[in-house]
């Protein structure tokens, strides 16, 4: 059983845990991780939400509720324009349009001091029509913290990426970690 924790050693010394939930998740493209994500979160009682086309003023107003979110969560998947197969159904998606709605979140993340964590789940099938690393390059370096679902462990671009860029690597062997890797990220036991 391979279960670790890789934290930058870098950076290990400045790791403040972000804010407790509520979890705010979204997805880069056909990103599953926030599906999965919610799973996790519905079976262990973690106050969650997942919207799948969150838009920055959605994001805004939530921020402003008293609700508010304290971690923003977003899943990496294949950018590719056309139509969208997600769980509900098939939507458009104009590339362009979506890089600009990450960016945007991200950025008034950063603003309000709201972590991002990107959230990935290695496996399945990858062709040029359902690459992820389009968005891997938008989203990752800009993530303060990062949870990769990996039976092998992280790939040689996420070790370099947390020690060039001093992004928090969380690693876990399969999906149903997750939740281990939430206790870490937030330090608590059972959020």
């Amino acid at each position: 059983m391979f279960l670790a924790f890789l934290i930058s050693p870098l950076y290990a010394g400045n790791l403040e845990p972000p804010e407790r939930p509520p979890i705010l998740a979204t997805a880069i493209g056909n990103g599953a991780g926030s599906d999965i994500l919610a799973l996790v979160c519905e079976m262990h009682g973690i106050d969650y939400e997942n919207k799948l086309q969150l838009k920055p003023e959605d994001f805004t107003e939530r921020l402003d509720s008293d609700n508010a979110p304290g971690t923003l969560f977003i899943a990496p998947g294949a950018l590719v324009e056309g139509d969208l197969y997600t769980v509900c159904g098939v939507e458009e998606i104009d590339v362009g349009q979506e890089i600009s709605r990450i960016e945007n979140l991200i950025s008034i993340a950063k603003k309000r001091g709201v972590p991002v964590v990107a959230i990935h789940i290695e496996g399945g099938f990858t062709s040029p029509d359902n690459d992820p690393r389009q968005s891997f390059d938008l989203l990752m370096p800009k993530a303060d913290y990062i949870i990769l679902v990996s039976r092998e462990g992280p790939s040689e671009y996420f070790s370099a990426l947390s020690e060039e860029t001093g992004v928090q690597l969380i690693v876990v062997d399969k999906a149903e970690r997750i939740v281990d890797a939430l206790d870490q990220l937030f330090l608590v036991g059972g959020s």
